[in-house]
């Protein structure tokens, strides 16, 4: 199967060569139900940067367009963003990322998938509920962004799809095999053409609390999701057989896993290939800040978004108004980890899943929540690990801050995000500003 690499060179055309390169609409039906499949890791904090972590609205744009052109009238974007406890929701995160402005310009439907209806399907032994909306669709394309992630290497198109799923089934997938059941998924719910939106890249992590985004300028595009996610991970510099779910896919299916096997055409891949870190370290992070004494075991497989993104936002926002801190020798578990605590050492059970491990420690502190919020999370950080003094000192200067968390407003605005005011990060491959709007709408009237 073919796999089109194409430079990003700021025009739709760009977009629309990626599609036509790979024959990406070559089965396509102008009376299809079609449904785009964006990435939305999470939004609601307008402060947190989109780059390399949502896919970018000119993307959209550039699809939509095209199937307008085929004639296509039945077009759908669906996604269900990761919703719980951080100020986020996916009605949002069509706005953040722009994409609701494109869709009204092209008369697509926009829907929650988390909102369901869901259908109980089995997907080894277990019993996950899929979105009807993406079961239902005649033709389905995945449109994933180019990034590591800190728990499967890759988050590209196979993993793409866990957001057809209802929440429940998310967090299974965390505790009965993550890599295994994402291959599984992706044997349910075959698309019809994935194309990876490397505008942006990300690495050191799923999003821009701990990962770093780099300008890309590249689109992968193929009609076999598998061929895709293969050139995408090379390119990011991992072998597809170091990629756990694309190994059994590979096996499963009788496919070859070697990227010689696969026809490239457009971009030549060597020259875009680099070596991308995909764990960060949440102790290097504290560290940026001063702040020693605190660790944070390493997330294997049965930590589910919530809890990552809910504990790291608040590590950040701690460590941002708590600098140059000492907590001692504490210990942060969460997912499914043994807890096992040295002489001396404190630890704190995050999340339901660490608690219930570990329910015989009496002297563990415990934040419950499945996930905790945000908030349910600093406050007993702030708790724990500062001194009476300290502490009134930090409820008193960041009173404002801390309501603005509780509102789901403020998230912390990192130090390393000033390096998203650079040029090369462009605002508008998600909102043109007004001005680029007017424009366009002056530029079709003239046509």
């Amino acid at each position: 199967m073919t796999v089109s690499v194409v430079r990003f060179d700021g025009s739709l055309d760009s977009i629309s060569r990626a599609i036509e390169l790979c024959g990406g609409f070559g089965k396509l039906d102008r009376n299809d139900r079609v449904l785009i499949k964006p990435n939305i890791t999470y939004s609601g904090w307008a402060l947190i940067p989109p780059y390399g972590m949502v896919t970018t609205s000119k993307m959209l744009e550039g699809i939509l367009r095209l199937l307008a052109e085929h004639g296509c009238k039945d077009v759908s974007i669906g996604e269900g963003t990761v919703a719980e406890g951080v100020g986020s929701n996916t009605r949002r995160g069509y706005k953040y990322t722009g994409i609701d402005r494109v869709a009204r310009r092209y008369g697509a439907k926009l829907f929650d998938l988390n909102e369901g209806p869901f259908e109980r399907r089995q997907l080894g032994e277990v019993k996950i509920g899929v979105s009807r909306i993406a079961l239902d669709a005649d033709f389905l394309i995945n449109v994933p962004v180019l990034k590591t992630h800190p728990q499967v290497k890759v988050s590209l198109g196979f993993k793409n799809l866990k957001g057809c799923l209802d929440i429940p089934s998310r967090k299974r997938f965390h505790q009965k095999g993550l890599e295994h059941l994402i291959c599984l998924l992706n044997q349910l719910l075959e698309c019809d053409l994935t194309i990876i939106d490397g505008i942006y890249m990300l690495e050191g992590g799923a999003d821009t609390l701990m990962g770093l985004a780099h300008r890309k300028d590249l689109m992968i595009a193929s009609q076999d999701a598998f061929a895709c996610d293969c050139v995408g991970a090379t390119i990011m510099g991992f072998e597809p057989s170091q990629v756990g779910y694309l190994r059994e896919y590979a096996e499963l299916r009788n496919r070859p896993i070697d990227i010689s096997a696969i026809q490239i055409v457009g971009e030549d891949i060597e020259p875009h290939k680099e070596k991308l870190d995909w764990i960060s370290s949440a102790e290097e992070e504290l560290l940026s800040f001063g702040v020693t004494g605190l660790s944070v075991s390493n997330p294997g497989y049965s930590v589910c978004s919530g809890c990552y993104s809910n504990l790291i936002c608040a590590l950040g926002i701690f460590a941002k108004a708590s600098p140059n801190r000492d907590c001692g020798d504490t210990r942060i578990c969460w997912g499914r980890e043994q807890a096992n605590a040295g002489t001396g050492q404190r630890t704190i059970l995050y999340g339901n899943c660490a608690i219930s491990k570990n329910r015989d420690d009496e002297h563990a502190v415990r934040i419950a929540g499945c996930p905790p919020t945000t908030m349910s999370t600093l406050l007993p950080l702030i708790r724990t690990l500062l001194s009476w003094p300290r502490m009134l000192r930090m409820l008193l200067l960041g009173g404002p801050q801390l309501l603005a968390v509780r509102l789901g407003l403020y998230s912390g605005n990192l130090p390393k995000w000033k390096r998203y005011r650079s040029p090369e990060f462009d605002r508008s491959h998600f909102r043109p500003s007004l001005w680029q709007r007017m424009s366009q709408v002056f530029a079709a009237w003239r046509k």
